[in-house]
């Protein structure tokens, strides 16, 4: 063995780059290690909340930086999972948002891209296109309404639908049986981030299937010899 020789290696001149990524001691090549970081839990889409949270994992503690069209107050970061809030947002759709963990040597871990979301805090608009004739025969009276947004329906005062989705532009529905009387009625639409608009009131109807009654009060003489007898 005392004869072997390594050719070009040179113990007195190594190279800088290479003794600058050199620690030594128990935490040899540990302090040098990345923050590695990956998503746990992302933010629900579409949301109404304008200042999301969203949760990742870090495997070293660090410094957070933030990129693309997000950022957050929240920049120290703890081995394992770290919950953070968004700053508020306006509405959209955010799909550039990024971030990573910078360990405290100063090294730059991998880039986290946030799977994308969207924000929205506006509720439907719904307004009356065509009313319920009043008063009806029809114990299940249709009714024409117009919303800005899809979404569910529910339904207020004394009537309701077995028709619970609203889609964007015009929607019919028919009301469940009625029995006879008079009506007032409200429909609200949910879109699908949860935002709800005001509650829009169907004009109020009547609901009459009850056809009159006749009977005689004064029968015509007969014989008589009057040609226009009352």
């Amino acid at each position: 063995l005392s004869d072997i020789t390594m050719d070009g290696f040179d113990k007195n001149n190594i190279s800088s780059d290479i003794t600058s990524g050199i620690t030594t001691g128990s935490n040899s090549g540990i302090l040098l290690q990345p923050p590695m970081v990956k998503e746990i839990t992302v933010v629900t889409t579409p949301t109404k909340d304008n200042t999301p949270s969203y949760t990742f994992k870090s495997s070293k503690a660090g410094t957070i930086s933030y990129g693309g069209n997000c950022s957050s107050s929240t920049t120290s970061a703890n081995a394992g999972n770290i919950t953070i809030t968004f700053t508020t947002l306006s509405d959209g759709t955010y799909s550039y948002c990024k971030l990573y963990v910078t360990s405290s040597t100063g090294v730059k871990g991998n880039t986290l891209s946030v799977t994308p979301f969207t924000v929205d805090t506006t509720a439907p608009s719904i307004s009356q296109a065509t009313a319920v004739t009043s008063p009806t025969n029809d114990t299940t009276p249709g009714y024409v309404f117009l919303s800005n947004e899809a979404g569910s329906i529910s339904y207020g005062g004394s009537c309701s639908s077995g028709t619970t989705s609203a889609s964007n532009g015009s929607n019919t529905i028919s009301f469940g049986t009625l029995s006879d009387g008079s009506y007032s009625c409200t429909i609200t639409v949910t879109d699908s981030a949860g935002n709800a608009s005001s509650a829009l009131s169907v004009n109020t109807f009547v609901v009459d299937t009850t056809a009159p009654t006749l009977s005689q009060a004064l029968a015509v003489t007969t014989p008589t010899k009057d040609n226009n007898p009352i």
